[in-house]
């Protein structure tokens, strides 16, 4: 598979994970900030993401004690009627470290949760009844398992001899059929004799209708690719987030329709995401930064789309390469929207606190 280099988005879009990671390529949108309280309640609630289909969002909910400590409790709330809500069974003391990525389906609910310096955790959610969600799986290298019993097995054994463990699990993407959940696992190599780190990279499915862990051909292809990185020369690849799904191929036409659709999305989120950059004061040369990582990657998701459908047989070669540009595109056009959105409410959390954007 021919990747293409300088993969910028590590450094342009952090805010959706802390300020530690980019936005990953969500399928829900992230909320506008939204910040309000029910009647008769102190409480601080925020919105920080809206499904899909428009049927529910996710909110946060803050609440300081006697001695100002916060504590904050997420909620799934209904757009229909926001008194109706279900308590997600997580409470944090720093809720900016938490991020929520939601299938198409609306059926599963992807968080990761940035632990500390050496972790970054990820939990998986799936619905219940109504709006009530409740954790299957955890991916979290200091605890076994929640729930699903997966094939670890998938990952080569737990931590490899020559890692450090710091260890970074990250959300890619949901597959459009929404049966596979695409992971990114990050883990430190021990320094070499010049003192520096290189990194590993392991791209694995998540098989939710099996609960499993699993590697494809196409995986493996990208696995040897990204096998070792190392982030001090600044220099690595533009990956399009692309999770295959189950379901069979739908019918040419059907492909090109949504891929025309997510390219129409896409051109018309892109000159708003440039024009931003002209507010990033600590980085001069965002815009050109982006301009390029963005033909970066326009030439990756050809390349890409080209190895994966030369993965399949003959006659199903267009079809897949087409189902690689719309899933990409569109998966790339939620990026873009979802950053706009955060990096807006982060700048409007700024303005009160009375600081400058970053």
């Amino acid at each position: 598979m021919n990747l293409t280099p300088d993969f910028t988005r590590n450094s342009l879009l952090r805010f959706h994970a802390g300020l530690a990671r980019s936005t990953g390529i969500a399928t829900a949108i992230v909320g506008l900030g939204m910040t309000f309280g029910y009647a008769g309640s102190d409480a601080q609630i925020d919105n920080v993401a809206n499904s899909p289909r428009g049927t529910f969002r996710i909110e946060r909910e803050a609440k300081r004690d006697n001695t100002g400590n916060s504590t904050t409790t997420f909620w799934i709330s209904s757009a229909a009627d926001p008194n109706q809500r279900v308590r997600l069974d997580e409470t944090s003391d720093d809720p900016n470290n938490w991020h929520f990525f939601i299938s198409p389906n609306e059926q599963w609910i992807c968080t990761t949760v940035h632990e500390h310096s050496q972790l970054n955790s990820l939990r998986l959610y799936q619905r219940k009844t109504g709006l009530q969600f409740e954790q299957v799986a955890t991916m979290d290298e200091e605890q076994a398992g929640h729930g699903w019993h997966f094939d670890r097995s998938a990952l080569k054994g737990d931590q490899q001899p020559d890692e450090t463990g710091r260890v970074y699990d990250y959300f890619v993407a949901w597959s459009s059929d929404s049966t596979r959940l695409l992971v990114e696992r990050r883990s430190q190599l021990e320094a070499k004799k010049d003192g520096r780190n290189l990194w590993r990279r392991d791209y694995f499915y998540f098989n939710l209708g099996k609960g499993k862990l699993e590697h494809t051909q196409y995986l493996l292809t990208l696995n040897h690719a990204f096998s070792q990185y190392n982030p001090d020369q600044k220099k690595d690849v533009a990956m399009p987030a692309f999770a295959e799904p189950l379901a069979a191929l739908p019918p040419e036409k059907e492909l090109r329709d949504r891929y025309d659709a997510a390219e129409r999305r896409l051109n018309k989120v892109y000159p708003a995401y440039l024009t931003q950059a002209g507010s990033e004061i600590q980085n001069p040369n965002a815009k050109q930064d982006r301009v390029r990582y963005q033909q970066q990657w326009l030439k990756a998701r050809e390349s890409g789309a080209t190895s994966f459908a030369d993965m399949g047989s003959k006659a199903e070669r267009q079809r897949r390469k087409v189902l690689y540009l719309a899933d990409a595109t569109d998966n790339r056009a939620h990026e873009l929207e979802d950053y706009l959105a955060e990096r807006a409410r982060y700048e409007e959390e700024n303005k009160k606190s009375g600081g400058e954007s970053q």
